[in-house]
């Protein structure tokens, strides 16, 4: 996975080197961490935003597999509405206590 793995100490100096590095377009990410092992990583904020909204989007895929393997009823459209208008209503009425 990651190729050069970078002394935290050494990123931990050269973090200013690095963000400029990101700002001037550079995707590359870092890997640092300590004895040769990868324990964290820095990337360009556009590549963790990529990232993210990829997972965001397997995640909710996943929660539509699950839900559709439940084969639970589905409303209808026309149930549909007349539940989300009772909801409305009853969300409109003053409570009472």
């Amino acid at each position: 996975m990651a190729e050069t793995v970078v002394p935290t100490s050494e990123v931990r100096a050269a973090l200013g080197q690095i963000t400029k590095r990101f700002d001037a377009g550079d995707p590359e990410p870092v890997f640092f961490g300590s004895h040769r092992r990868a324990q964290a990583v820095l990337v360009p904020i556009a590549t963790w935003e990529k990232l993210l909204a990829y997972a965001e989007d397997e995640l909710d895929l996943d929660l539509a597999r699950r839900r559709l393997a439940e084969r639970r009823p589905w409303l209808s459209e026309e149930d549909l509405d007349s539940a989300l208008a009772e909801a409305e209503e009853k969300a409109s009425k003053p409570r009472q206590e």
